[in-house]
């Protein structure tokens, strides 16, 4: 894989955690004490960031650092799964945290039983 083709991969990875996180760009960078404009240059590849900028991504997005690195989830085939994930985290984002905690459960037994076929 090429240098560019690795930061491409490694933006669209950010950016599609980010999104399933249902955090925007600006708050990322707001977080981050970063530019949005560095976090879209990282984003669409055009910035290589440093292991340390990673590292704090990673924190910011509440995944471990390999996590970024899983390249596999960014396929054309995920894509509209992606983009349900989305809309289920905005729908999700006005209710309290007792309520969300209700759904991940509910979703862990929707998992568990689908794997158990």
């Amino acid at each position: 894989m090429k240098e560019n083709e690795f930061a491409i991969k490694l933006g669209e990875r950010i950016r599609e955690l980010r999104k399933i996180k249902g955090i925007s760009q600006l708050e990322l960078a707001y977080d981050m004490d970063m530019s949005m404009n560095t976090i879209s240059g990282i984003e669409l590849g055009k910035i290589s960031p440093k292991i340390e900028t990673l590292r704090k991504i990673a924190s910011k997005l509440d995944v471990e650092i390999g996590e970024l690195f899983n390249f596999s989830h960014t396929s054309a085939k995920n894509k509209v799964s992606r983009k349900k994930i989305e809309e289920i985290s905005r729908k999700l984002q006005d209710f309290d945290t007792d309520f969300i905690i209700l759904a991940q459960n509910t979703i862990d037994l929707l998992i568990k039983a689908r794997n158990s076929k």
